[in-house]
């Protein structure tokens, strides 16, 4: 390397003056065309990704809208959901679905807690789906994996107030 660096040295000194200077000034040149390549490739870059995350902001805010509408749509009736009413609604969905709960036990006088033991988790999820459209969300869940595929035991908290 040492033996690289002393031979151009020899050969920039016997370059005439003018060829030096010519050489320098091209050095120079090539060194500001590469800074400006790298800023210019960061400010775009930088660019790109505030584009990106305006985006993403503006999605969550129409999501946002989205949600305070549909609140608004709903109006009282998840709310108007008494506990027995989701008792009967658990009970006549679950034999829909073929899923048998363990357990049911009320909450308060506007929830459910539903057992299950060794039901299958897509049946579980199309069931809780299902609920969630007629009115009834989850207000606490608990699932524990079985040792056969696809099942589990849950405990799910059921309440007919939206939130």
């Amino acid at each position: 390397m040492t033996e690289l660096w002393v031979n151009l040295r020899s050969g920039f000194g016997n370059l005439e003056p003018n060829e030096r200077t010519a050489l320098v000034a091209l050095g120079i040149f090539m060194l500001m065309l590469l800074c400006y390549f790298t800023l210019t490739s960061a400010m775009s870059f930088y660019s790109n990704r505030l584009e990106e995350r305006n985006r993403y902001v503006a999605l969550v805010a129409r999501m946002e809208s989205t949600m305070d509408t549909a609140r608004q749509n709903l109006g009282g009736t998840a709310s108007t959901l008494s506990g027995q009413q989701i008792l009967n609604q658990v009970s006549r969905t679950t034999r829909q679905f073929d899923i048998k709960p363990t357990r049911l036990q009320p909450e308060g006088s506007d929830g459910v807690s539903v057992w299950f033991d060794d039901v299958a988790f897509n049946d579980l999820m199309r069931w809780l789906d299902s609920q969630s459209r007629s009115g009834i969300g989850v207000k606490q869940m608990s699932v524990d994996r079985e040792e056969s595929a696809g099942t589990v035991n849950a405990r799910v908290v059921l309440s007919g107030k939206s939130g």
